[in-house]
């Protein structure tokens, strides 16, 4: 029955005992926190840090003296606006950019931006002026074409070793995309239109060029190769008529008679074949006595 009696204050000590239960209940559970796996955590006191990079797991603080800060450690990406730029031949360009980073010193950044969304306010501020500069530096058709990995390793570089004092470290930064501003756009490309047809104009005229080329190659080529066919054809010819004229010669030497009479009659085909021309011959020709015998 003591837990009935009252206390000096007039309270039942039943109550007493169940306020001072629930007191260091609330205090023991202030004295405790849990860090997560994807985080990290520092104990702070009267705005000093006391511990740093607390690893994930259970952990012990004062409570209400110290409390405990927690930090994300994993990559995070910052996406800055877009921006608008000039090259080193005074072309405007509109960027926009994101940047991957992470917290390195949890205490150097707790120090330098407090939270995340201050860390991330400068973050876009360094990597901006770092854009600005590194473009500057280079022409419109560098940062396009052959330049363009050389640039962004700059910008990399730069960032880095400004944000490094804030506890981050930049693992990466990439334009994610490069606009024309509005108002250049249309003279841009009526400039790279008028180019590119340029060249294309020069391109159909050496295509041309050397397809006259072709063909009088060819047509030098048939000449030749025409004129060596007739040149073959004259010697075919006149071996031929040579061959000719010998078996013939040979033939006439062998029976000469009969060779005139062969002349003769082939001479009479040929008169009367030719019109209606009238023969007379003569009784003692060969040719005569043939056709009376």
């Amino acid at each position: 029955m003591s837990l009935l009696r009252k206390t000096r204050w007039g309270l039942p000590a039943v109550w007493v005992m169940g306020v001072g239960a629930l007191l260091t209940l609330i205090v023991f559970v202030n004295s405790l926190f849990v860090v997560p796996q994807t985080q990290t955590a520092m104990v702070i006191a009267l705005g000093k840090v006391v511990r740093e990079n607390l690893e994930p797991g259970l952990h012990v603080k004062v409570p209400f003296y110290q409390n405990a800060q927690f930090f994300d450690k994993r990559i995070l990406a910052t996406y800055s606006d877009p921006e608008e730029v000039q090259s080193l031949d005074k072309k405007r360009l509109v960027v926009d950019s994101f940047t991957r980073w992470q917290i390195s010193d949890v205490a150097q950044f707790y120090r330098s931006v407090r939270n995340i969304n201050t860390a991330m306010a400068r973050l876009n501020t360094i990597v901006n002026s770092n854009i600005r500069a590194v473009v500057a530096s280079y022409t419109l058709l560098d940062l396009l074409d052959t330049d363009r990995q050389e640039a962004m390793h700059q910008i990399l570089m730069a960032s880095a070793k400004e944000a490094a004092p804030l506890g981050i470290k930049i693992i990466d930064v990439r334009i994610k995309r490069t606009d024309l501003p509005p108002e250049n756009s249309e003279a841009i490309f009526r400039r790279m239109r008028a180019e590119r047809q340029k060249e294309a104009r020069e391109i159909r005229a050496e295509g041309e060029e050397m397809a006259q080329k072709i063909r009088a190659q060819g047509e030098a080529s048939r000449t030749i190769i025409l004129a060596d066919a007739e040149k073959t054809s004259l010697e075919l010819r006149g071996e031929g008529d040579a061959k000719a004229f010998s078996m013939t010669g040979r033939a006439y030497a062998q029976d000469p008679q009969f060779f005139r009479l062969m002349k003769g009659l082939e001479t009479a085909r040929a008169v009367v074949q030719a019109s209606d021309t009238l023969l007379i011959l003569d009784g003692k020709s060969p040719a005569v006595r043939v056709l009376v015998d």
